[in-house]
């Protein structure tokens, strides 16, 4: 009898073994499962601005040069100075070109510390009048294609010849006589704010 009680014994034990087994592969292997991978990547747009060539400074523009001043008969006024009476004009070659983003930009002129200008020196960009130390802004639009992104402002200048000019101190434009002025130019170029459009993408 105890060897019979340990035969069902055992097989009791065997067949609830069995089912907990059964139970367990049936938990963790009865499904089904996928991962899928994927990655996101961006071509962060390009940027280069220019004046003039330069990418921080350019040249230094002389007024009195023949490409920026009118010319006149030899025997009225010397090469290379300006005067009362004459006038001229310079360009400014913004150069955008490579950068995939509009450009706002903004070009300041403004006298140097230690330069004091005749009132009658007037200045006008793009034949717009110009004051002094203010901002002239604009906008170049991305666009592909050569020069496509390249934007020429003209600065004019004009020292008016004063007709009824007297000795009297303050009367004329004497102060300004074999003096060397200097202008501080500054072009500024920052990435156009993206507007969002109704299109679908």
């Amino acid at each position: 009898m105890k060897k019979r009680s340990r035969i069902v014994s055992l097989g009791v034990l065997a067949l609830t073994l069995t089912m907990m087994s059964t139970c367990l592969m049936g938990s963790t292997m009865a499904r089904y499962v996928t991962e899928v991978t994927g990655s996101a990547k961006a071509a962060v747009a390009a940027w280069s601005f220019k004046a003039n060539e330069g990418t921080s400074t350019f040249t230094a523009i002389d007024l009195g040069d023949k490409s920026n001043r009118t010319a006149y008969k030899d025997g009225d006024i010397k090469v290379g100075v300006i005067a009362p009476g004459t006038s001229g004009k310079f360009d400014i070659v913004i150069d955008g070109s490579g950068s995939e983003v509009g450009i706002d930009y903004v070009v300041t002129i403004a006298s140097a510390d230690g330069t004091t200008l005749p009132d009658d020196l007037k200045f006008k960009i793009d034949n717009t009048d110009y004051t002094l130390a203010s901002e002239k802004t604009g906008t170049i639009d991305y666009a592909t294609g050569a020069d496509s992104m390249k934007k020429t402002i003209t600065v004019n200048w004009e020292w008016a010849f004063g007709e009824d000019d007297t000795a009297e101190e303050n009367k004329n434009d004497n102060k300004s006589a074999d003096n060397d002025w200097l202008l501080n130019i500054a072009i500024t170029g920052k990435q156009t704010t993206p507007e969002t459009t109704t299109a679908t993408p």
